[in-house]
């Protein structure tokens, strides 16, 4: 199996992105007929339409049955939420920029025109409970939906949906009994056979074996994709869904890539979807580690195929079976820079504190990015719909967009600071409730919805039904902040080298004076293990948090907080102005909770003892991306210290790469050369060969301030 896994990996990764029409033109078809349905009843039947229409793909990977567009690669289009495209897949992967250009027929456009919702998709950032579909089967939640009298709308759209799902598996296994039939290459004749015959049988009844239970993960998966989530779909924690099927075979590590493989062929964005998390390991709510075999061969199948997504997280704690400790390790250290670490005790802490029963709280996995959810049971951590925080734009305007000079000390600028704070997310937490209310009404998502747990009981949408629901916000730019009072500290209140209105000035004239901006440059910085400027960050956090409780109290909600950035950096700092912190009009912020670009050169251990100053149950319950990057090759039993040291002292979750500047450089220039090289970005992994001239040129200038420290 091993030859043709590598096969299909190599045409994968040589495929360009395409657009694909096929459900953009059922959806179409389909809502015209069911336009006038409740919208329960009118998605689940233009869902139903379009798993029973759409064009199988059983040829490209016959390993596995299961498909959202007619071919890989090929975009997805969900014309409900609209046709815009992602600036953030645009500047990660240029190849894709304009691919929406020209490729919708007028007529979908114009059918779309007045009803879409906006965006490009579903809001995603969930794992649904896959446990059930794999153990159980799709039949045992009929079977729970066909017990209610009055079963309503939402429950009869549920178990339209469910149906569905189990004609389109029936339909796999009709295409690949014919592929078998049709092949003459004995291994993929097989192949074929084995999924005809799983899918005769999966998922809609549990799973007899580890092949079947994979199975059934990617049907679900790439429906709940076709459902309307564009983005993010979770895989959850698949070793302890998996726990009761044999993982000894030998070949378990390759069926594990070519699922890998089948998943990533099929995300929506082509290329640019990179947000899919698989999380291993970790402990159970008994302190039971859950690695072991299957661990491994996960993470064996991942380094057979180094696809960008899915991405893999380890789970991290004191007693993560040892095998699976050194693995990992190895792989970091090696240059692959797979998996990222997480850890339990300061992230189910986070949960448990916010109000989740400790018992869901050791059920948590990554959902996105590095956003956390539980699967089946809450997702909102995962979301910005209750408002985003970033923190120097907010500061930058007090400066920019008044007199300064108002303000005599920093306790002044800092409680005008949180009162422009506070009103601003009490409009997004305004904001947020009625985008639910809307999203209910326009766009329900039954099946999502069958696959969270009390949803059919309430006979409700998983928006409202799920056991946990959380005010989610996202948070950036703490370190520029952070370096940004520090400076103001320093040179304004300190030294006294010029007012608030002059550094203003400075500001507006994008650090025209030099000197002065050497001398904002010179204070201390975030990520340097340096008190003084720790403290900013700390303080900024405490006055995010006190503004958070105060809305809570009076919504009646509690919050999660997510330090994410994916690429917006990039992106958030082309409206950002020259800031105090000496960076300069338009440049990017700070990629992660760590270190800022300015201050790049600073220590390992440095950057985490400050990042490890951060109370993160307190403050990150929603979790927190920090990106490290490290010479190549280091000694594996230093990075295995400065992992456990980290964590020890409280560190949440940490992203490693272990990177060579002279790799990079040949990899730019000679990218045929290097088609494995994969790395760790702001929040996402991609081979550095598709990756934009930006995005390299960010990575290696990552890596040249590592190697020169």
């Amino acid at each position: 199996m091993r030859q043709l896994v590598r096969h299909l990996r190599d045409d994968l990764m040589a495929t360009a992105d395409t657009v694909c029409l096929d459900r953009a033109r059922l959806v179409t078809e389909a809502w015209r007929e069911y336009e006038s349905l409740p919208p329960p009843l009118r998605q689940a039947r233009v869902f139903a339409h379009v798993l029973d229409h759409m064009t199988l793909d059983v040829q490209s990977n016959p390993l596995f049955a299961g498909n959202t567009s007619s071919r890989p690669r090929a975009w997805m289009l969900i014309p409900e939420y609209g046709f815009q495209a992602s600036a953030q897949i645009e500047l990660e992967n240029e190849s894709t920029r304009g691919i929406l250009d020209g490729a919708i027929p007028e007529d979908i456009r114009e059918f779309w025109a007045t009803r879409s919702c906006g965006g490009n998709c579903a809001i995603g950032h969930l794992a649904v409970d896959l446990d059930r579909v794999v153990n159980r089967g799709l039949e045992d939640i009929l079977a729970e939906l066909d017990g209610y009298d009055t079963p309503g709308d939402y429950r009869t759209a549920m178990t339209l949906s469910l149906q569905a799902v189990i004609r389109w598996a029936a339909r796999y296994a009709d295409a690949a009994e014919q592929a078998s039939r049709n092949e003459t290459d004995p291994e993929r004749r097989a192949a074929h056979r084995r999924v005809a015959e799983a899918c005769r049988h999966v998922p809609a009844k549990p799973a007899r074996d580890l092949f079947e239970a994979l199975q059934a993960i990617v049907l679900i998966q790439l429906a709940l994709t076709i459902e309307g989530h564009g983005m993010s779909v979770s895989i959850g924690l698949p070793e302890r869904i998996l726990a009761r099927f044999d993982a000894s075979a030998p070949d378990t590590a390759d069926l594990i890539g070519a699922f890998l493989l089948k998943i990533t062929a099929n995300s929506v964005f082509g290329r640019g979807s990179k947000t899919q998390a698989i999380t291993l390991g970790g402990a159970d709510a008994d302190g039971r580690d859950c690695a072991g075999p299957l661990t491994l061969a996960f993470l064996e199948g991942w380094n057979r195929v180094r696809v960008g997504d899915p991405h893999l997280f380890l789970r991290w704690h004191e007693g993560l079976d040892e095998a699976v400790k050194q693995r990992a390790l190895a792989m970091l250290a090696s240059g692959c820079n797979m998996p990222m670490l997480i850890h339990d005790a300061p992230t189910v802490a986070g949960f448990v504190q916010a109000g989740v029963a400790p018992a869901d709280a050791w059920d948590y996995c990554v959902v996105g990015c590095n956003e956390l959810g539980i699967p089946g049971r809450a997702a909102d951590s995962a979301t910005a719909r209750s408002g985003t925080i970033q923190h120097l734009a907010l500061l930058n305007r007090l400066l920019l967009d008044s007199d300064p000079d108002r303000f005599a000390s920093l306790d002044d600028l800092l409680a005008e600071y949180e009162f422009q704070l506070a009103s601003s997310l009490r409009k997004s937490r305004q904001n947020g409730a009625s985008q639910v209310e809307k999203t209910l009404a326009e766009r329900p998502l039954p099946l999502t919805s069958a696959l969270m747990r009390g949803c059919i009981e309430k006979g409700q949408d998983f928006l409202v039904g799920m056991p946990y629901h959380f005010a989610g916000h996202y948070e950036r730019q703490v370190a520029n902040a952070a370096n940004a009072l520090t400076a103001i500290e320093q040179v304004v209140f300190q030294e006294k080298s010029c007012t608030l209105a002059q550094l203003a000035e400075q500001l507006r004239a994008n650090h025209a004076d030099r000197a002065r901006q050497g001398q904002l440059l010179a204070a201390p910085a975030w990520g340097h293990d340096n008190d003084r400027a720790d403290r900013w960050a700390l303080r900024l956090l405490e006055i995010r948090e006190r503004v958070l409780r105060a809305i809570d109290a009076e919504t009646g909600q509690r919050h999660l907080v997510c330090h994410v950035v994916r690429s917006l950096h990039h992106l958030d700092g082309r409206h950002i102005a020259a800031s105090p912190d000496g960076r300069l009009a338009q440049a990017p912020v700070a990629d992660s909770i760590g270190v800022a670009p300015e201050h790049a050169r600073s220590a390992p251990t440095a950057i985490l003892n400050s990042v490890a100053k951060i109370d993160a149950p307190r403050f990150y319950a929603g979790g927190y991306n920090l990106n490290l990057t490290l010479p190549a090759q280091p000694n594996s039993s230093s990075l295995r210290n400065l992992v456990e040291t980290f964590f020890r002292q409280g560190g949440q979750e940490l992203q490693i790469n272990c990177l060579d500047p002279t790799v990079l450089q040949d990899a730019q220039r000679h990218p045929e050369r290097h088609p494995d090289l994969v790395v760790r970005f702001a929040g996402f992994c991609s081979r550095f060969v598709d990756l934009s001239p930006v995005e390299q040129a960010e990575i290696l200038a990552r890596c040249q301030a590592s190697a020169a420290i």
